[in-house]
C-alpha cells in the first residue's frame, strides 16, 4: 500500500514538473494522490485536467503548438528541443494526431527508455520536486507557496537542474529550504492567486 501510495506521489509530481515546471503545492499533490488512491486509472482523466486548468492557460494559452512543445521541453529536460522533436510533436499537435496529454506522455516514456541525458535531467527535477513539497512543512510555508510569484521562485530551483551535479546540489535541504524562505519572505508569495492544478 506504501509502495502504491509513493507510486502515485511521483506520476502526480511528474505531471507538474511537466506541464508547470515547478513543484506540487502539498494541497493539490494532496488531491490528486487522493483521487489515484481511489482509482489508479484515473491518471489519464488528471493528464487532461492539468493541459485544461487555470495554471496551464496562464502560461500557455494562445501560444502556437511550436511554442509549447519547446516549453515541455525545457519543463522536462531543461534545453531547447531539438529541430527534428520539435517538429514531429508539434505536427502531430498541429494535425490531431495526439493530444497534448500524449505528447508530454511519450516525450518522457521515450527519454526513459533511451536512459540517456534527457532522463538524467528529468529524474533529477522530478527528485527535487518530490523533496520540495515534503520541505513545505509548516502552515506559514504551505500558505506563502501560492500563486505564480512563489511558483516563479520554485520554478528558478527545478531550472537549475541540467546535469547530475547541479541535480545534486539543488536537493540539498539547506538549498530547498532557503528556496522557500525566500518565497516565505516575499509578501507577493502570499498575495497572488491560488492555483491547485
Amino acid at each position: 500500500m506504501e509502495a502504491a501510495m509513493a507510486d502515485n506521489v511521483s506520476e502526480i509530481q511528474k505531471l507538474y514538473v511537466e506541464y508547470f515546471g515547478r513543484p506540487a503545492d502539498p494541497e493539490g499533490l494532496n488531491f490528486w494522490v487522493s483521487a489515484m488512491n481511489q482509482d489508479p486509472n484515473v491518471i489519464t482523466q488528471i493528464q487532461h485536467d492539468f493541459a485544461t486548468s487555470a495554471e496551464y492557460q496562464a502560461n500557455y494559452g494562445g501560444r502556437s503548438n511550436h511554442d509549447v512543445v519547446e516549453a515541455v521541453y525545457h519543463n522536462m529536460f531543461g534545453r531547447e528541443g531539438d529541430a527534428e522533436g520539435v517538429k514531429f510533436w508539434t505536427d502531430a499537435l498541429d494535425n490531431h494526431i495526439l493530444s497534448i496529454e500524449h505528447v508530454v506522455s511519450e516525450m518522457v516514456k521515450a527519454a526513459q527508455t533511451a536512459h540517456n541525458a534527457d532522463s538524467v535531467v528529468f529524474n533529477g527535477r522530478l527528485a527535487v520536486a518530490v523533496e520540495y513539497t515534503n520541505h513545505l512543512d509548516t502552515a506559514a510555508e504551505i500558505t506563502a507557496y501560492m500563486g505564480p510569484k512563489a511558483f516563479d521562485i520554485s520554478s528558478g530551483l527545478i531550472d537549475s537542474i541540467v546535469d547530475l551535479a547541479s541535480a545534486a546540489m539543488a536537493r540539498d535541504p539547506g538549498v530547498i529550504d532557503a528556496n522557500i524562505a525566500q518565497i516565505v519572505g516575499s509578501a507577493q508569495g502570499a498575495e497572488a492567486p491560488h492555483f491547485v492544478a
